[in-house]
């Protein structure tokens, strides 16, 4: 009796046939990931910044600043714990007069089918309780046998903080309506909200939402303790789709090592993510 194959398999499986069959004026799904940090996808897949000098300056550019120190981080995840499904993540900033830079790079994909994110992000502080981040994103997908194309999108973002223990963000992403291929296929256009909660230096908190234009409204909770200085674990819960969310962080003087967990309660399935960070003053 012949075998039937795992679930991982045919994931695999279908993912390769639809990008050898499909053109990608038909890929709807093209850049649609979230690049997000290990901590905020542990926390919830909160798509602003919790800590600077990491990851999250690709989702989050508000936090850099002109006092940002030199900095350099890197990630990888695997969608669903699939090899296939890799995507890897490198990030380095800094600070330049008034303002602060940095320079990131996102690939998801395979040799058959691959997606390449470069973001050139810049913010300046209006004043001590507002920031406004920006950055260019430059687009490029490849399908093995159909050749490849770019485009080019805009992420506009901004920090207000309230107090010591409330700051609200707000983000567009693509408001200037990219499309990429031969059919002009619109590129996601995401509207991001929420509000970051510091009630003490051990306990940080978050409720946000991200609103694609194609799809219904994802809201996000989570939670991020130290109990003790320098370990920091994370959980959180992600409606649309619904996913469990769990990790930690370790810190030393000048590296951040972060870990999440993705848990798709109506797959059954796991994404994980590692990241590392290290920064020192210029």
């Amino acid at each position: 009796m012949a075998k039937i194959p795992s679930l991982r398999h045919m994931v695999i499986a279908i993912f390769i046939l639809g990008m050898a069959l499909f053109s990608p004026r038909h890929l709807y799904a093209a850049f649609e990931s979230d690049i997000l940090s290990p901590l905020q996808n542990a926390a919830g897949g909160f798509p602003f910044s919790v800590y600077g000098n990491s990851l999250s300056v690709l989702s989050d550019p508000t936090i850099l600043s002109s006092a940002q120190p030199i900095f350099g981080a890197g990630g990888i995840s695997r969608k669903f714990g699939l090899k296939n499904l890799t995507e890897s993540v490198f990030v380095i900033g800094g600070n330049y007069k008034d303002y602060g830079i940095g320079v990131g790079v996102s690939k998801f994909g395979n040799l058959a089918y691959h997606e390449t994110i470069l973001s050139v992000s810049g913010t300046k502080n209006l004043k001590e309780i507002l920031i406004v981040g920006f950055s260019f994103q430059f687009y490029q997908l490849g399908i093995l046998n159909y050749g490849q194309d770019t485009s080019i999108g805009t992420k506009l973002s901004a920090r207000y903080k309230m107090n010591s223990q409330f700051e609200a963000m707000m983000s567009i992403l693509n408001a200037n309506r990219p499309v990429i291929g031969q059919s002009n296929e619109k590129l996601p256009q995401v509207i991001s909200g929420g509000l970051l909660m510091k009630p003490s230096s051990g306990i940080t908190g978050q409720v946000s939402f991200i609103q694609d234009t194609e799809f219904p409204i994802s809201t996000r909770f989570g939670l991020i303790w130290e109990p003790v200085s320098h370990i920091s674990i994370a959980i959180g819960k992600v409606h649309q789709p619904n996913i469990f969310t769990t990790g930690g962080m370790i810190t030393t003087k000048n590296f951040r090592i972060e870990i999440g967990y993705l848990s798709y309660a109506n797959l059954g399935l796991i994404t994980y993510q590692t990241g590392i960070s290290y920064s020192r003053m210029p």
